[in-house]
């Protein structure tokens, strides 16, 4: 597979940078000898988006392959096996289908690198084809995996190697309740050791039967040594995974974006390097991975401390008000115009204007390995940015019994691994949890400080 990162830019509305990031042969292997359980004859037609090399057409089980890929320029020469055939273009402009399985490894790209017009357009052609609407906020590999659904017959198979996280995020329930609606059969064999040479997110080999319309959704997991074994449902484990839930009485959101970390948020030698004063810029928190998990409450000690003394990334630039000072906007002139063109920045005007949001009363990090997140209470009155959500409550609930109940509270078990042993709570499941607290806070009556 070739990974293509597409960035909007005033100069270039359409940008592709190219990255390798190749199945390795033995998942391959894997994936040809998982496909032939479901398909015991050799397949007619099959189809790879985002072929790359057409690695996928080695030992493959077909009788024609086709693979679309959009590098026209690939790392080394590819060598294609009979009955095999790569079509360097857009995968989106290919128009054969009625194809007996869809296969391979997509590219997974942020939806915050792909190109708006680009996406509404294709957004509008898997709700004409499939019926559904896509959130806007998904990843590539989402729209190559409704694709997939387009360019199979209606007993045809699809097969890809994608992110794990699809059978949980919000961002693909349009295509999970699609499946669930067709009565379609799902195999999902997870890895559970690292099959991609720095890439973080945890990835599976996803099987979507059209032939098979019992609706029966079956877990593995995939050892390192390539055999699998039945999982426990989506978690693993005998709880079900975490709920979404809409904003209550107590809710939480992401830390804001202001528009690139490197250039928004300094260290303290940053900030007296960029020749800034305290007056500049306010606390922030963009991580709390270092902070020792006895820290309940953040103090002015404990932020100077384990953010400022530790040169952590703690203050954050105060570009969006209607004043700057002459130190604040040489510092904004001094960044380049490559720095100024993130996602967040493209679409704030001025480009350094962020979004303002209330400074929330508890601070709770995203990500974890074991148990549960970092949790502090925000005495010191810190802003949330990026991975640190920030959770609000009216000023009558306990914020301390809150952090308690959060502290205490087995994500572990609840949510999908990221990546590996990194676990991630999403904004919409930490919702559901503040949920649950307040339903007990009020039986319990502690909603009095």
């Amino acid at each position: 597979m070739v990974l293509h990162n597409m960035r909007s830019s005033p100069r270039k509305a359409y940008e592709l940078r190219e990255s390798q990031v190749s199945t390795p042969p033995e998942v391959v292997s894997l994936f040809w000898r998982l496909l032939r359980t479901r398909r015991k004859k050799s397949l007619s037609k099959v189809l790879d988006l985002g072929a790359g090399d057409a690695r996928f057409a080695v030992k493959g089980h077909y009788n024609r392959y086709d693979g679309v890929e959009i590098d026209k320029q690939p790392a080394k020469p590819v060598t294609l096996p009979t009955g095999a055939h790569l079509h360097r273009m857009c995968a989106f402009r290919y128009e054969r289908g009625g194809f007996d399985a869809c296969i391979g490894n997509p590219p997974y790209v942020r939806h915050h690198d792909i190109e708006t017009r680009w996406r509404r357009r294709i957004a509008a052609r898997i709700k004409s084809e499939l019926g559904i609407d896509l959130s806007g906020i998904g990843n590539l590999y989402l729209y190559f995996l409704c694709l997939a659904l387009m360019k199979t017959t209606d007993i045809g198979l699809v097969g890809v190697v994608i992110p794990f996280e699809w059978v949980s995020r919000p961002s693909a329930k349009p295509i999970r309740d699609l499946i669930i609606e067709r009565k379609w059969d799902v195999a999902v064999f997870r890895f559970r050791s690292a099959i991609f040479d720095g890439v973080l997110t945890t990835a599976c080999v996803t099987f979507i039967d059209k032939s098979c319309k019992s609706g029966q959704w079956t877990y593995h997991d995939v050892l390192p040594d390539l055999t699998t074994k039945t999982r426990n449902g989506i978690s693993g484990s005998r709880f079900k995974i975490l709920s979404h839930a809409k904003r209550g009485d107590v809710w939480a959101r992401r830390g804001i974006s202001p528009g690139g970390q490197a250039t928004f948020t300094l260290t303290e030698e940053e900030r007296l390097a960029a020749g800034l004063w305290k007056s500049d810029v306010i606390p922030c928190a963009t991580s709390l991975r270092r902070l020792p998990a006895s820290v309940k409450l953040l103090t002015k000690a404990a932020f100077k401390r384990h953010f400022v003394d530790a040169e952590e990334k703690c203050w954050l630039i105060k570009s969006a008000g209607q004043k700057r000072s002459s130190r604040l906007r040489r510092y904004l002139n001094s960044i380049s115009q490559t720095d100024r063109e993130t996602y967040a920045c493209l679409h704030q005007k001025p480009w350094y204007r962020y979004e303002q949001t209330p400074i929330p009363q508890v601070l709770f990090h995203s990500g974890f390995m074991k148990r549960g997140p970092k949790i502090v209470i925000n005495s010191i009155g810190a802003q949330a940015v990026g991975s640190v959500y920030g959770v609000f409550a009216p000023p009558e609930f306990a914020i301390r019994s809150l952090r308690s109940y959060l502290a205490q509270y087995n994500f572990e078990q609840r949510v999908v691994a990221h990546a590996h042993t990194l676990r991630k709570v999403e904004v919409a499941q930490l919702n559901s949890v503040l949920s649950q607290w307040c339903k007990k806070a009020s039986r319990n009556g502690r909603e009095a400080t």
